[in-house]
Protein backbone atom coordinates (compact mmCIF):
# COMPACT_ATOMS: atom_id res chain seq x y z
CA UNK A 1 0.00 0.00 0.00
CA UNK A 2 1.02 3.62 -1.06
CA UNK A 3 0.70 5.91 2.05
CA UNK A 4 2.13 8.59 0.68
CA UNK A 5 -1.18 9.51 -1.49
CA UNK A 6 -3.34 9.24 1.72
CA UNK A 7 -5.25 12.15 2.78
CA UNK A 8 -6.38 12.51 6.26
CA UNK A 9 -9.58 11.40 5.71
CA UNK A 10 -8.50 7.71 3.97
CA UNK A 11 -5.61 7.12 6.60
CA UNK A 12 -9.15 7.77 9.46
CA UNK A 13 -10.74 5.44 7.25
CA UNK A 14 -8.47 3.08 7.82
CA UNK A 15 -7.99 3.19 11.01
CA UNK A 16 -11.55 2.79 12.08
CA UNK A 17 -11.52 -0.18 9.56
CA UNK A 18 -8.40 -2.07 11.18
CA UNK A 19 -9.96 -1.03 14.81
CA UNK A 20 -13.09 -2.90 13.59
CA UNK A 21 -11.23 -5.92 12.14
CA UNK A 22 -9.30 -6.30 15.80
CA UNK A 23 -12.69 -5.90 17.68
CA UNK A 24 -14.50 -8.82 15.45
CA UNK A 25 -10.84 -11.21 16.00
CA UNK A 26 -10.74 -10.51 19.42
CA UNK A 27 -14.64 -11.86 19.80
CA UNK A 28 -13.88 -14.62 17.54
CA UNK A 29 -10.58 -15.54 19.58
CA UNK A 30 -13.01 -15.61 23.26
CA UNK A 31 -15.63 -17.49 21.22
CA UNK A 32 -13.30 -20.09 19.95
CA UNK A 33 -11.77 -20.03 23.38
CA UNK A 34 -15.34 -20.13 25.75
CA UNK A 35 -16.12 -23.32 23.24
CA UNK A 36 -12.77 -25.13 23.51
CA UNK A 37 -13.11 -24.72 27.63
CA UNK A 38 -16.33 -26.26 27.13
CA UNK A 39 -15.51 -28.74 24.69
CA UNK A 40 -12.55 -29.49 27.51
CA UNK A 41 -14.89 -30.06 30.56
CA UNK A 42 -17.06 -32.25 28.69
CA UNK A 43 -14.31 -34.53 27.33
CA UNK A 44 -12.78 -34.81 31.07
CA UNK A 45 -16.14 -34.92 32.13
CA UNK A 46 -16.45 -38.20 29.88
CA UNK A 47 -13.50 -39.75 30.29
CA UNK A 48 -13.47 -39.33 34.08
CA UNK A 49 -16.95 -41.07 34.31
CA UNK A 50 -15.80 -43.48 31.84
CA UNK A 51 -18.54 -43.45 29.69
CA UNK A 52 -18.01 -45.34 26.19
CA UNK A 53 -18.14 -43.23 23.31
CA UNK A 54 -21.31 -44.97 21.92
CA UNK A 55 -23.07 -43.20 24.99
CA UNK A 56 -21.87 -40.14 23.85
CA UNK A 57 -24.40 -37.85 21.91
CA UNK A 58 -22.42 -37.77 18.94
CA UNK A 59 -24.92 -35.97 17.33
CA UNK A 60 -25.01 -33.00 19.32
CA UNK A 61 -21.37 -32.73 18.79
CA UNK A 62 -21.59 -32.88 15.07
CA UNK A 63 -24.38 -30.49 15.07
CA UNK A 64 -21.96 -27.88 16.89
CA UNK A 65 -19.64 -28.87 14.70
CA UNK A 66 -20.92 -28.15 11.47
CA UNK A 67 -22.29 -24.50 13.62
CA UNK A 68 -18.99 -23.36 13.80
CA UNK A 69 -17.66 -24.24 10.75
CA UNK A 70 -20.42 -22.21 9.30
CA UNK A 71 -20.44 -19.39 11.75
CA UNK A 72 -16.22 -18.85 11.23
CA UNK A 73 -16.25 -19.88 7.07
CA UNK A 74 -15.88 -17.26 4.40
CA UNK A 75 -16.41 -13.93 5.53
CA UNK A 76 -19.23 -14.27 8.29
CA UNK A 77 -19.03 -12.98 11.22
CA UNK A 78 -20.33 -14.27 14.53
CA UNK A 79 -23.71 -12.24 15.07
CA UNK A 80 -23.43 -11.58 18.99
CA UNK A 81 -27.10 -11.05 19.38
CA UNK A 82 -29.68 -11.03 17.20
CA UNK A 83 -32.18 -9.11 19.61
CA UNK A 84 -29.84 -6.32 19.84
CA UNK A 85 -30.83 -3.14 18.78
CA UNK A 86 -28.96 -1.27 16.19
CA UNK A 87 -26.66 2.09 17.27
CA UNK A 88 -28.87 4.62 17.48
CA UNK A 89 -28.53 7.78 15.31
CA UNK A 90 -26.55 10.63 16.27
CA UNK A 91 -26.89 14.27 15.52
CA UNK A 92 -24.19 13.51 13.19
CA UNK A 93 -25.23 10.92 12.08
CA UNK A 94 -28.70 12.44 10.78
CA UNK A 95 -26.99 15.46 9.38
CA UNK A 96 -24.47 13.08 6.97
CA UNK A 97 -27.85 11.03 5.95
CA UNK A 98 -29.34 14.75 5.18
CA UNK A 99 -26.65 15.20 3.20
CA UNK A 100 -26.24 12.88 1.05
CA UNK A 101 -30.16 12.69 0.38
CA UNK A 102 -30.32 16.27 -0.11
CA UNK A 103 -27.20 16.04 -2.80
CA UNK A 104 -29.27 12.43 -4.56
CA UNK A 105 -26.59 11.31 -5.52
CA UNK A 106 -23.48 9.26 -4.35
CA UNK A 107 -21.14 11.74 -2.28
CA UNK A 108 -17.61 11.40 -1.75
CA UNK A 109 -16.30 11.55 2.38
CA UNK A 110 -14.68 15.40 1.34
CA UNK A 111 -18.16 16.45 0.18
CA UNK A 112 -19.90 14.69 3.38
CA UNK A 113 -17.29 16.51 5.30
CA UNK A 114 -17.51 19.94 3.68
CA UNK A 115 -21.81 19.74 4.27
CA UNK A 116 -21.84 18.48 7.33
CA UNK A 117 -19.09 20.52 8.93
CA UNK A 118 -21.22 23.94 7.75
CA UNK A 119 -24.47 21.98 8.99
CA UNK A 120 -22.94 21.20 12.53
CA UNK A 121 -21.62 24.59 12.81
CA UNK A 122 -24.95 26.16 12.18
CA UNK A 123 -26.42 23.89 14.84
CA UNK A 124 -23.73 24.57 16.95
CA UNK A 125 -22.02 21.33 17.79
CA UNK A 126 -19.10 21.75 15.76
CA UNK A 127 -15.81 21.38 17.89
CA UNK A 128 -12.65 21.70 15.54
CA UNK A 129 -11.50 20.15 12.30
CA UNK A 130 -9.27 17.22 13.64
CA UNK A 131 -12.33 16.21 15.87
CA UNK A 132 -15.31 16.87 13.05
CA UNK A 133 -13.14 14.54 10.52
CA UNK A 134 -12.76 11.93 13.24
CA UNK A 135 -15.86 11.92 13.89
CA UNK A 136 -17.96 11.93 10.68
CA UNK A 137 -15.60 9.28 9.90
CA UNK A 138 -17.12 7.32 12.62
CA UNK A 139 -20.20 7.78 11.94
CA UNK A 140 -19.62 6.74 8.53
CA UNK A 141 -18.11 3.61 9.53
CA UNK A 142 -21.07 3.25 11.69
CA UNK A 143 -23.55 3.73 9.19
CA UNK A 144 -21.98 1.39 6.06
CA UNK A 145 -20.83 -1.46 8.50
CA UNK A 146 -22.83 -1.41 11.76
CA UNK A 147 -26.33 0.07 10.46
CA UNK A 148 -26.46 -0.95 6.91
CA UNK A 149 -28.11 2.96 6.16
CA UNK A 150 -25.35 3.71 3.31
CA UNK A 151 -23.66 1.59 1.31
CA UNK A 152 -19.74 2.37 -0.31
CA UNK A 153 -19.24 3.50 -3.43
CA UNK A 154 -15.33 3.12 -5.44
CA UNK A 155 -14.29 5.23 -7.57
CA UNK A 156 -10.77 5.93 -9.92
CA UNK A 157 -10.09 8.32 -6.78
CA UNK A 158 -9.14 8.17 -3.23
CA UNK A 159 -11.56 6.99 -0.49
CA UNK A 160 -14.93 6.22 -1.36
CA UNK A 161 -18.14 7.63 -2.02
CA UNK A 162 -21.04 7.18 -0.23
CA UNK A 163 -25.12 6.75 -1.41
CA UNK A 164 -28.40 5.27 0.09
CA UNK A 165 -29.02 1.46 -0.35
CA UNK A 166 -32.04 2.62 -2.27
CA UNK A 167 -30.18 4.30 -4.77
CA UNK A 168 -29.10 0.32 -5.38
CA UNK A 169 -30.44 -2.01 -7.81
CA UNK A 170 -30.89 -5.60 -7.42
CA UNK A 171 -27.16 -6.36 -8.41
CA UNK A 172 -25.93 -3.80 -6.37
CA UNK A 173 -25.52 -1.55 -8.89
CA UNK A 174 -25.83 2.17 -8.63
CA UNK A 175 -28.80 3.27 -10.51
CA UNK A 176 -28.35 6.10 -13.06
CA UNK A 177 -28.57 9.89 -11.38
CA UNK A 178 -27.43 8.66 -8.33
CA UNK A 179 -23.75 8.26 -9.53
CA UNK A 180 -20.34 9.96 -8.56
CA UNK A 181 -20.61 13.24 -10.04
CA UNK A 182 -17.01 14.37 -10.87
CA UNK A 183 -15.20 18.02 -11.63
CA UNK A 184 -17.16 20.59 -10.02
Amino acid sequence: MNTLNLNEFDILDLLNEYHSELRKLAYKSEFVKNKIEELEKLYFTLKADKVSTSEVNIKSTQQESKRLTETFSGQQTVSRDKSRKPYPLSRYDQIILACIEQNGRATLSKEIFEMTKVKAIEEGIYESEEKAKSKINQCLVKLTNRRNDLKKVNYHGRGFAYALPAWFDERGKISKGHGIKLGH
